[in-house]
């Protein structure tokens, strides 16, 4: 797993809503990665259509949330044994 699936991860963790997604709007992240982490039943992948075209929602499964859970944003370990980032 890439660092910038890692990365999507945390920030979908961090937000109750569904995070929209646009293939160039996630620095590193591209289609291959997100089917990667879909496949890996990680994220749940769902498109709707608007005004100008189909938009994809992303959004963490049960997995996903218990897969990041213990992600440490200030040191970038899984689990965090440095306690930088833990309050």
């Amino acid at each position: 797993m890439t660092a910038q699936q890692i990365h999507l991860l945390y920030i979908l963790s961090q937000r109750n809503e569904r995070q929209s997604y646009v293939e160039w709007s996630i620095s590193g992240i591209d289609d291959e990665a997100i089917v990667e982490l879909q496949d890996k039943n990680l994220i749940f992948v769902s498109s709707i259509e608007g005004f100008i075209g189909s938009l994809q929602t992303l959004s963490l499964t049960p997995e996903g949330y218990d897969f990041i859970k213990d992600y440490c944003p200030a040191c970038e370990c899984m689990p965090c044994d440095c306690d930088w980032g833990q309050s």
